[in-house]
């Protein structure tokens, strides 16, 4: 106690110890995050770094003997120069084909009315949503030597050719993978210009031609280098399709990290790993400074809004074209994902375009026989441990970026939470599976959670982060001055406002492990793999018909959920026009 200036006793309230027990509970959940980030991301990039500049890649920390010959090897091996420049050429040109089909898909369905908008959105996020395996498996089916185009050449007098392990047909599955993302990114960009701009300038006398490339192009322009960037980075450190796709003369850098690593061969593998980490944090750097903040994929494309609240559509010469060029993009999209169908039905033991017979018996097959019974269920049991870990973490993180004080604190912490989806998945994957081998983590479920954890929950970080923004903290507070504590109040106020956000996180998070496949394929190592690996083994090893079928029920499954949503999604907006 001590004497005011007043003389009058004041009491000074208890220091509260560090350890004080009300603060337990954050402590433990700070605790558990940062070593969740240390164990399963500092320690396997710096696993990586340090076997980088190790000699023959393996740190002695008895004996440790650093050099820079694994860097030298890198500027100075002709063959490695050779997989370097294929790695860049496929990412410049598959970039440069998705803006191409992109960009005039983008621009025409921005001119569409909002519901024929919403319904060619649809049709490209079905496939965005499809398990890559999948579209990959379709792909080998269209480029084989008894595959769709195959046959159309023969039918048209030309002669049996394929396409499989080619440059042309890495290209065509890379720009497969890209062009969604191109699509939503420039779509979006073109939906929130002001048609008010374009109606002064055509009103000032301004050309169709001349409004086109000195008022639309630079409202856009953020827009196409924000998405000529973004996909240009997953290309630069794209795996599985260079893997399924290219053959020995189409190695990619991601690719032969994947075979030296098989080899054990770390020294030059993980000095690669971490050249592709700078030039990706480069590019990614940029992205932020054009385009600003991190969107998960597909995160509103589904609210198509269209020029027809402004102005009709009608055709002209240059819709026409662009129509052409979606319709061009939409096959691209949507053949991959159609023509699992009829693969799944034929009844003989190799898969054929146009299948032979008809049958369902490798339906059957697929939900009798433990080949892929016990991976649907190893693979349904990881992912909905992911996505409960998952959401609880990106609500942990949600909570303390919208509480902190400081916008430095938000910034580090957003930052850390997209770290993971940044960081490309084949460093990733080498690197967490040297930790796990020495944590006796790898081919454990537990070990796959923990990694699928890592690269899942920063979507679900986005959803939260941006629900409970926009929700506030201010029920939660007046619930406090009511006389609630502060856990009661964050469950029975701000959690259950954001069920439905929630709900999608976990939805999210489940997806994307579901479809995870780099580092499954690196984490296990025992006889049950998950789905997408057992396919993906399947397309290395050699096609069986149940192949095709296990594709289709999972290609009906993803339309299930996206039609699903889109009812409930309309019903809710009817219900909220009804009660204004």
């Amino acid at each position: 106690m001590t004497l005011s200036t007043t003389g009058i006793p004041t009491v000074r309230p208890p220091k509260r110890s560090l350890f004080d027990a009300a603060r337990l509970p954050k402590i433990a959940l700070a605790l558990a995050a940062a070593g969740f980030f240390i164990i399963f991301f500092f320690w396997p990039l710096l696993d990586v770094v340090l076997r980088s500049i190790s000699v023959d890649g393996v740190m002695d920390w008895a004996n440790p003997q650093f050099t820079l010959e694994n860097y030298l090897t890198i500027l100075q091996d002709e063959y490695l120069h050779l997989v370097e420049w294929r790695t860049v050429v496929l990412a410049v040109n598959s970039t440069v084909l998705a803006l191409l089909l992109g960009f005039p898909t983008a621009y025409f369905i921005s001119r569409l009315p909002a519901r024929v908008a919403g319904v060619v959105l649809l049709l490209i996020l079905i496939p965005f949503q499809v398990s890559i395996v999948v579209r990959l498996f379709a792909v080998t089916s269209i480029l084989s030597p008894n595959g769709l185009l195959s046959e159309a050449s023969q039918a048209l007098g030309g002669e049996k050719f394929s396409l499989l392990y080619t440059q042309g047909g890495t290209l065509l599955g890379t720009v497969m993978y890209l062009l969604p993302y191109m699509i939503l990114i420039l779509y979006s960009g073109m939906t929130s210009i002001d048609h008010n701009v374009i109606l002064a300038a055509r009103t000032l006398g301004a050309s169709g031609v001349q409004i086109f490339f000195k008022v639309f192009l630079p409202l856009v322009r953020t827009s196409i280098l924000s998405g000529t960037l973004l996909c240009f980075i997953l290309a630069l450190s794209f795996f599985i399709v260079p893997a399924i796709l290219g053959g020995p003369q189409e190695q990619t850098v991601a690719v032969y990290i994947q075979q030296q690593i098989d080899l054990f061969q770390w020294g030059v593998a993980s000095a690669l790993g971490v050249v592709l980490l700078l030039a990706t944090l480069i590019l990614y750097v940029a992205v932020l400074r054009i385009g600003g903040g991190f969107q998960a994929p597909g995160m509103g494309a589904s609210q198509a809004k269209g020029v027809s609240q402004d102005q009709r559509f009608s055709w002209s010469g240059g819709t026409i074209v662009t129509g052409a060029l979606t319709l061009v993009s939409l096959l691209v999209l949507l053949v991959p994902v159609l023509i699992v169908f009829p693969l799944s039905v034929g009844e003989t033991q190799t898969v054929v375009f146009p299948p032979r017979g008809f049958t369902l018996e490798w339906y059957g097959e697929v939900v009798t026989t433990t080949t892929w019974l016990d991976p649907i269920v190893r693979s349904l049991l990881v992912a909905t441990l992911t996505g409960l870990a998952s959401t609880a973490l990106a609500l942990y993180l949600a909570r303390v970026v919208q509480t902190a004080k400081s916008e430095r604190t938000k910034l580090i912490i957003s930052g850390l939470a997209f770290a993971p989806i940044i960081t490309p998945a084949i460093l990733l994957a080498i690197g967490i599976y040297a930790v796990e081998l020495r944590l006796k983590l790898a081919g454990t479920i537990p070990g796959l959670v923990f990694a699928h954890t890592l690269v899942s929950f920063p979507l679900a970080f986005a959803i939260l982060n941006t629900s409970l923004a926009s929700r506030g903290l201010d029920l939660e507070t007046a619930a406090w001055t009511m006389g609630a504590s502060r856990i009661s109040a964050f469950w029975k106020v701000t959690v259950r406002g954001m069920i439905p956000a929630i709900l999608s996180a976990f939805g999210l998070a489940f997806v994307t492990s579901w479809d995870e496949v780099v580092l499954a394929l690196f984490l296990q190592t025992g006889p049950v793999k998950t789905l997408p690996v057992t396919i993906y083994q399947y397309l290395e090893s050699g096609i069986v018909p149940t192949v095709p079928a296990i594709a289709a029920l999972l290609t009906l499954l993803v339309i299930a959920v996206i039609i699903i949503q889109r009812i409930m999604q309309s019903r809710k907006t009817a219900a909220a026009k009804n009660t204004k």
